[in-house]
């Protein structure tokens, strides 16, 4: 491979600042407003403001009334009575009126009446003030906002030059990258910003298994930046692209092996693969070593009793094969092997070695090399082309020397898991960046999630939006679950009356018989008998009656919310099913859970003001430039001077993921 590009010195191009090292995977958005200190005075409080002017009043009026109590009162009434004294005092001498006796009463009463008028003046004027606080609000807000806006300018004058568009780069230490979802038009604008923060720091291996060539775009980039590029279309193009020359005769056998059983029974497809893969190496060790996709074509032939072009094979070789290589017991066993093996090799021998042409000799890679199936129908032989590329990737980048390149692949869910497991190993073991593009989350890409460092694009599937869901993982959070707004009143008239009537009469009737006096003689029976009857009567009438009435009436009202604790997703799968073309959704993993960053792949924006090709920094572990000691624009504000503001003190902290999407409609 070639040495890395110059840098490409046409400022006028704001494209050229895509070859910055770095994995990226495109810009993170934070609108500098966010690191702008806010205005530290607060708006005016109307009800602060009256009960301010309701409390000066009050106040001014006790001071009234206690200057006037001790002061005014006395003052007053003494002056009047030196006034009253004087002109006695004048009618009795019969002098003139007494000037100098008024004016030495004046002074002695004067402070204190002067006192208590102006107390009573300052009452009056704070109960004024009182009544015209809407008034004064009113005005107090108005010259706030000015001197906010005046703020909020001056801050953005000094936030200027702080960028806006950070890179979005890999975690440190991981050198894998799985992208999952997404449409063609997104993975040609995630190819191009990627693939050149790669090609500023070492070579790249590009497959492009698509068919639609979405390559091309990152491909004219690095050309008109003077970056070695080679770009070979397949199958057209193999035998010139050196994928086969790089190949052993153990690798093209396991790589044509595993393309012709994939997709079948596991234990099945392992027996068919190694009877195939020996097969195949008894055919390389029959033509000597020289072997190519005609030549190993012709071969299987051979051994199925066909004849051949004596340009193709020799006498010899024809003659090993198809009589002494394989028994006739054993070339039973593998005939149907056979067939299947010739029906691939000679769709590959028809396109790297062309009737009536020479071979195209192999070309080494380029600093950027680019293997792009053609726009075709979906084929055997497209399997075939995947598995030998992704050999031939495993063998460059085992036999690489300082700088690896690193590996892209577009369109992995066309290559096996094995396959893909075996060149993430290696690139693995030698720090090789790879990145793997899959267009859905299922078999294969499902199998290779969680391997690397996950990214979602677009997955319009549901049940992929699903699995992306799950994959990002679920979170505790509060919701309202009920609420209850309850309206009712009652009403309720009592009238009671009664009335009664009582009538007793009471008759007492009694008498009393016996002997007068305190003695009773012997033989003077019935002298002096004393007799006396009583008669009364009594007669009582009562009556009561009462009327009460009685009512009520009653309203009520109640408004309840109440809320549970659940465990959701932290990512809706609807959200992965809306996300635009050049939106990707980047997973890592921290201490406390899934972080989740909005990146925008587009590489247009390279072209914008205030981009950075490093990551946005730690607003908490920034010191940005402080304010001068001038005084701030607008009317009315206080000077104010000091050092620079920090970053993390200036406002409530906010994620990488919410903050991004509300503040730049793009990612949404």
């Amino acid at each position: 491979m070639s040495m890395p590009p110059a840098p490409v010195a046409d400022a006028a191009d704001r494209r050229a600042s895509l070859f910055t090292p770095g994995p990226r995977l495109g810009w993170v958005f934070r609108d500098r407003r966010q690191l702008a200190a806010p205005f530290p005075e607060p708006r005016p409080d109307l009800e602060a403001m009256r009960a301010a002017a309701a409390q000066q009043a009050e106040s001014a009026e006790k001071a009234y009334r206690k200057i006037r109590k001790f002061l005014g009162i006395p003052s007053t009434l003494l002056f009047v009575v030196l006034l009253l004294a004087n002109g006695c005092a004048a009618n009795i001498s019969g002098s003139g009126p007494p000037v100098v006796s008024d004016l030495i009463a004046l002074l002695i009463c004067g402070p204190g009446m002067t006192l208590t008028f102006l107390r009573w003046r300052k009452a009056r004027q704070a109960a004024a003030a009182a009544g015209r606080v809407a008034d004064e609000h009113q005005r107090a807000v108005r010259a706030w906002q000015q001197r906010e806006e005046a703020w909020q300018q001056a801050e953005l004058s000094r936030l200027d030059q702080v960028d806006e568009w950070g890179s979005a780069q890999l975690p440190g230490g991981t050198q894998r990258a799985d992208v999952f979802g997404g449409s063609l038009r997104g993975w040609q604008a995630l190819l191009t910003t990627h693939g050149t923060s790669l090609l500023a720091s070492q070579p790249v291996l590009t497959v492009d298994l698509t068919g639609e060539v979405v390559s091309q775009e990152l491909t004219d980039t690095a050309r008109a930046a003077g970056v070695p590029a080679a770009v070979w279309l397949l199958p057209a193009q193999l035998g010139a692209s050196g994928v086969l020359s790089g190949l052993s005769a153990a690798q093209f056998a396991d790589a044509l092996a595993e393309a012709v059983h994939s997709g079948g029974p596991a234990g099945a497809a392992r027996a068919e693969r190694a009877v195939d893969t020996r097969v195949l190496e008894q055919l390389h060790g029959a033509l000597g070593g020289n072997v190519t996709p005609g030549r190993l074509a012709a071969a299987v032939r051979a051994a199925l009793g066909h004849a051949e072009r004596p340009a193709v094979l020799s006498p010899a070789e024809q003659a090993l094969i198809s009589s002494e290589l394989f028994p006739p017991e054993h070339r039973r066993q593998i005939e149907p092997n056979l067939v299947r093996i010739e029906a691939f090799l000679t769709a590959l021998a028809q396109h790297t070695e062309p009737p009536g042409q020479p071979p195209a000799a192999p070309e080494p890679p380029a600093y950027y090399t680019c293997l792009a199936l053609e726009p075709a129908a979906r084929s055997a032989r497209a399997e075939v082309l995947a598995a030998l590329a992704v050999q031939w990737l495993t063998v460059q980048v085992t036999s690489s020397n300082d700088p690896a390149p690193a590996v892209i692949i577009v369109g992995a869910d066309e290559i096996s898991r094995p396959h893909l497991e075996r060149l993430a190993g290696a690139c693995e073991r030698r720090g090789v960046p790879l990145t793997l593009l899959f267009r859905h989350l299922r078999d294969t890409g499902l199998g290779m999630l969680g391997g690397g460092t996950a990214a979602f694009m677009r997955l319009g599937h549901h049940a992929e939006a699903e699995q992306a869901a799950a994959y990002i993982g679920r979170q505790h959070r509060f919701v309202i679950s009920n609420v209850t707004a309850t309206l009712g009143g009652s009403d309720t008239h009592t009238l009671t009356e009664t009335e009664g009537q009582t009538t007793t009469d009471t008759i007492h009737v009694g008498g009393h018989a016996g002997w007068p006096g305190g003695s009773q003689r012997p033989g003077l029976r019935n002298a002096g008998r004393d007799e006396s009857r009583r008669h009364s009567r009594s007669r009582s009438v009562a009556r009561n009656w009462s009327t009460a009435r009685s009512w009520a009436e009653s309203t009520n009202w109640s408004n309840a919310a109440a809320s549970k604790r659940v465990y959701e997703y932290a990512v809706e799968p609807a959200v992965l099913q809306n996300l635009p073309d050049q939106a990707l959704l980047l997973v890592t993993r921290g201490s406390g859970g899934p972080v989740l960053t909005s990146v925008e792949c587009d590489p247009a924006i390279v072209t914008l003001p205030r981009v950075s090709s490093a990551p946005l920094p730690d607003p908490a572990d920034v010191r940005l430039p402080g304010r001068g000691t001038g005084p701030l624009p607008g009317p009315g504000r206080p000077e104010l001077s000091g050092p620079g503001v920090t970053l993390g003190q200036t406002g409530p902290d906010r994620t990488a993921l919410g903050q991004t999407a509300g503040d730049h409609g793009a990612p949404r």
